[in-house]
């Protein structure tokens, strides 16, 4: 009687862990991948949408798949300017979404989602899911564009 509730219990901690690395290595990546945003280099590009997710997506393949990131890029001219948009729907899928990584001093507000698949069965009753039982992961930074020479 005791074995059905402790190994929930035990895979629900595992799979919950799961979901915090994956949490944490997103905010890490988007903290790597914002750095070419905020020197200029991106905006240096052709294909800054194709790079930046090509930067993302290159540690993010380890441990979830980047088909299903959704990228939200968005400028301001002063922090407290800045506006936390819906960039995805109720049913996880982009809305709304930008990708303007903008010129030299701006404010530049990065955030990706992605939609993580739980597999214990009801650990999605315990958490805030989509009706598919998927749990919304965010990661995001905001930063002020170094002082480079935009590119006209």
């Amino acid at each position: 009687m005791v074995a059905p509730v402790f190994l929930f219990l035990i895979f629900a901690i595992l799979e919950t862990s799961l979901m915090f690395v994956v949490a944490t290595v997103m905010q890490g990546e988007v903290a790597i991948a914002s750095r070419v945003i905020r020197t200029g280099q991106l905006q240096e590009g052709d294909d800054a949408l194709g790079t930046f997710t090509e930067l993302l997506c290159g540690n993010l393949d380890n441990v979830l798949s980047c088909e299903n990131v959704i990228i939200d890029v968005r400028t301001f001219d002063d922090f407290g300017e800045m506006e936390f948009d819906q960039f995805v729907d109720e049913d996880g899928s982009a809305s709304g979404n930008e990708f303007d990584p903008g010129g030299a001093d701006k404010i530049v507000l990065v955030r990706i989602a992605y939609l993580y698949n739980t597999v214990t069965p009801l650990l999605d009753q315990l958490l805030t899911t989509d009706a598919s039982g998927n749990v919304m992961l965010f990661a995001g930074t905001a930063f002020k564009n170094e002082p480079f020479k935009s590119t006209p």
